[in-house]
């Protein structure tokens, strides 16, 4: 994502040329020409707090055979991002709370024609909706259900449209791009269960998503604060909010639930 590492409010303005654009056409001398434009429009990031906190029994520190609170604090991190890319993916709706939108107002949409399948047909229409100068630098997001089904998809020479390729990240390239997975993405539907308009593939340029840390999370180890319960504290915040600020460089693939 394109972070911006600031503390208060941040509007984020962009040229939104959907409805109309700058246009050159023919013109004739002694004829004044008609101004065309697209529009500029702005995205809001404000910072939403959020906390952790776990107690560690300081018998079970006192007793055992490797560094338990260390081991909490690598947990607790690990953690942290594990609910921030959650909630970059599905946003988060309370009608009491606010929170980060992320990915969720993306408008660069297609559903599949089937709850419980997904064609090639479709990854190809996926990928097409970016446009070419945003190509190079886009990925696919998907559950590792989702790859699995993608990986015993053939092409009309019975060749696996999934490919391994040692030198992307993980392993895996689909049409030339890498391929990340997440737990945080919804799947296809099984089992009778219907998976209605979920997000399943995100083809994207993440840099289309805009990330503003106010408060980068930091953890605090509490020591005398619950010594009456003979434990210890460890305590994290972070003050932090997403939204998509190029609509172009985002597109995805949602389910279809059974009918």
């Amino acid at each position: 994502a394109t972070r911006y590492n600031v503390p208060g409010t941040v509007t984020i303005p962009y040229y939104d040329d959907a409805a109309s654009d700058i246009t050159m056409g023919y013109a004739q001398e002694f004829t004044a020409l008609t101004s065309t434009t697209g529009t500029f429009q702005n995205v809001t990031l404000q910072g939403f707090l959020a906390g952790v906190l776990t107690l560690v029994s300081k018998s079970l520190i006192n007793n055992a055979q490797f560094d338990v609170l260390g081991f909490i604090v690598n947990k607790m991190a690990e953690n942290i991002g594990i609910w921030l890319e959650g909630e970059v993916f599905n946003g988060f709706q309370s009608p009491n709370i606010s929170g980060i939108t992320g990915l969720t107002t993306a408008t660069q949409v297609m559903n599949l024609a089937s709850a419980t399948v997904i064609t090639s047909d479709e990854l190809i229409e996926l990928q097409e909706m970016i446009p070419d100068a945003y190509q190079s630098n886009c990925i696919w997001m998907m559950n590792k259900a989702t790859r699995t089904a993608i990986r015993k998809l053939k092409d009309g020479q019975q060749n696996y449209l999934l490919n391994v390729n040692a030198t992307t990240r993980w392993g895996y390239d689909l049409f030339g791009k890498p391929v990340y997975t997440s737990d945080k993405i919804g799947t296809l539907a099984t089992g009778g269960t219907a998976n209605v308009n979920k997000p399943l593939i995100w083809y994207a340029d993440l840099s289309g998503l805009a990330l503003k840390v106010s408060e980068n999370w930091d953890i605090q180890v509490l020591r005398e604060k619950f010594a009456d319960q003979h434990a210890i504290g460890v305590l994290s915040y972070m003050e932090v909010d997403s939204k998509i600020e190029n609509q172009q460089k985002i597109a995805c693939l949602k389910t279809k639930g059974n009918t």
